[in-house]
C-alpha cells in the first residue's frame, strides 16, 4: 500500500546527531586514498551489521553495496558516498585532525560517507516506502571508482539514484543544483610537433617546432573562445622544446587539459576538431604534429526530474529561499557515469558558517556539524518525494 504523506522525523535525526558527529571525527582522523580504503570500509561494515542492513563488501576492492528493503519492493532508490581523502597535510588543530601523515579529507568525503550511513541508520528504524541501495564507492579522487562499481552491478534494479558534494561556498541549511551539466567532462592531452633542426643563422633550412606550437596555440584558443557557446576550456599546462637560443628546436612537446560542460557527442565533435587544428596546422608548415588524447570523467549532467525532487525536498526542508541554483562547475565528479546510465542528480550540501568556511581541497577544510544531520534529512525527503513520483523514474 503506497503512503503519500510521509513525514521525516526529526525526532529520530536528532537522536543520530551525536552518533553521526562521532562517525564523521572518526574517519576524518583516519583518512585513507582511493582503493585503500580498508579501514573505512571496515568500520561501515561493522556499523551496517549493526543494524542488520544486508550488505556486500571488497565491491572493486574496498567498495561496498547495502540493500534495504522497502514496501514496494519492485522499485529501488540508491544513494552515492564516495569514501576516499586526498593526498595532503591536515593543516588543523583539533581533535579529529588527521592522523595519517600526507593523508587529509579536505574534500568532504568523510561527510559524504556519513551522511549515507545516516540514511542506513534512519531506515533501518523506519521501513522505507521502497528498496534502497546504498553504494559506498572508493577512489573517487583518483582513477574513478565509479565504474568498477558499476561493473560490479551497483545499479542493477536501481531506478533513481542520487548524490551529494559538501559545499563551504554555501551556507549550512542550504542546497544547491542545477538543471544539465553540473561538472565538466576532463581530457587531459599531449601535443608533439616533429619539425627540423637548423643552426639559428639558417633557420631556413629548418622547420620551427617553437614557431608551429605557437600557432597551434592561438588557434586553439581561438576556436574555444569564438567557435563554441563557452561550455568547454582548454589549457596548456607545459610546454617543452628546443635545447640552445641559437639552434631551431627538433620538436616541442605540450601538455594540457580540455573540460566541457556538454554530452558524449559533442564532447567528440570538439576533440574531433581540436585534433584537426593540431595535424593540419603543423602539415601547413611541413612538420608532423600529434595530438594524443587522455579522456578521464564524461560531463554529470542531471536529470530535470531528480533536480525538481532535489529541489522540493531543499524546499520542504529549509525554505524556497535556502534552496538554490548553482553555477555549472569546471572541475569534474565521476557520479557522472552513473548517471549516464539511469536517472538522477547530484546536488551541493552548504557546510559553512561565519568561522568555518576554508576551501576543500584546502588543509584547513571543515564543516559545521550541523550540516550532516541536514544531509540525512534531504536524502529521506528526496526517498518520500521520489516515491511520491516514481511514475517519473521508472519508464
Amino acid at each position: 500500500m503506497q503512503n503519500n504523506s510521509y513525514i521525516v522525523s526529526n525526532d529520530l535525526l536528532l537522536s543520530m546527531k551525536d552518533f553521526l558527529i562521532d562517525l564523521r571525527r572518526d574517519l576524518h582522523a583516519n583518512p585513507e586514498l582511493g582503493f585503500e580504503e580498508f579501514r573505512t570500509s571496515e568500520k561501515i561494515s561493522s556499523i551496517l551489521k549493526s543494524l542488520n542492513i544486508n550488505h556486500k563488501t571488497e565491491i572493486a576492492k574496498t567498495g561496498i553495496i547495502a540493500d534495504i528493503e522497502g514496501e514496494d519492493k519492485n522499485f529501488t532508490i540508491a544513494f552515492r558516498a564516495d569514501m576516499d581523502a586526498l593526498p595532503m597535510e591536515d593543516k588543523k588543530e583539533c581533535s579529529y585532525s588527521s592522523k595519517n601523515k600526507g593523508k587529509c579529507h579536505s574534500c568532504g568525503h568523510d561527510v559524504h560517507t556519513t551522511v549515507l550511513t545516516g540514511i542506513a541508520k534512519y531506515f533501518s528504524k523506519i521501513k522505507p516506502p521502497c528498496n534502497i541501495r546504498l553504494i559506498y564507492q572508493p577512489a573517487e579522487e583518483t582513477t574513478g571508482g565509479a565504474l568498477p562499481m558499476i561493473n560490479e552491478n551497483a545499479l542493477e534494479n536501481v531506478n533513481v539514484i542520487y548524490g551529494l558534494h559538501v559545499r563551504p561556498e554555501i551556507k549550512v541549511g542550504q542546497v544547491s543544483t542545477t538543471y544539465g551539466a553540473m561538472y565538466a567532462s576532463s581530457n587531459m592531452f599531449k601535443i608533439h610537433i616533429q619539425g627540423k633542426s637548423a643552426h639559428g643563422a639558417k633557420s631556413y633550412n629548418g622547420i620551427d617546432p617553437i614557431v608551429i606550437a605557437s600557432h597551434i596555440i592561438t588557434q586553439l584558443h581561438s576556436f574555444t573562445s569564438a567557435f563554441t557557446d563557452g561550455t568547454i576550456r582548454l589549457h596548456i599546462g607545459t610546454i617543452n622544446g628546443g635545447s640552445a637560443g641559437n639552434i631551431v628546436a627538433d620538436n616541442v612537446k605540450m601538455e594540457g587539459i580540455i573540460r566541457m560542460l556538454c554530452n558524449d557527442n559533442t564532447r567528440a565533435s570538439r576533440l574531433s576538431t581540436i585534433e584537426n587544428i593540431v595535424t593540419n596546422t603543423a602539415k601547413s608548415f611541413n612538420a608532423e604534429g600529434k595530438f594524443i588524447n587522455i579522456p578521464s570523467y564524461p560531463a554529470l549532467i542531471n536529470h530535470k526530474d531528480a533536480v525538481d525532487i532535489i529541489r522540493q525536498s531543499a524546499e520542504d526542508a529549509f525554505g524556497k529561499e535556502n534552496s538554490l541554483e548553482e553555477n555549472p562547475n569546471m572541475t569534474t565528479e565521476d557520479f557522472s557515469y552513473y548517471l549516464q546510465r539511469i536517472k538522477g542528480s547530484f546536488f551541493s550540501l552548504g557546510v559553512s558558517n561565519e568561522k568555518i568556511n576554508a576551501p576543500i581541497h584546502n588543509g584547513l577544510f571543515d564543516i559545521d556539524e550541523e550540516a550532516i544531520n541536514f544531509g540525512v534529512k534531504i536524502q529521506v525527503l528526496n526517498v518520500y518525494n521520489t516515491y511520491k513520483n516514481k511514475e517519473k523514474f521508472t519508464n
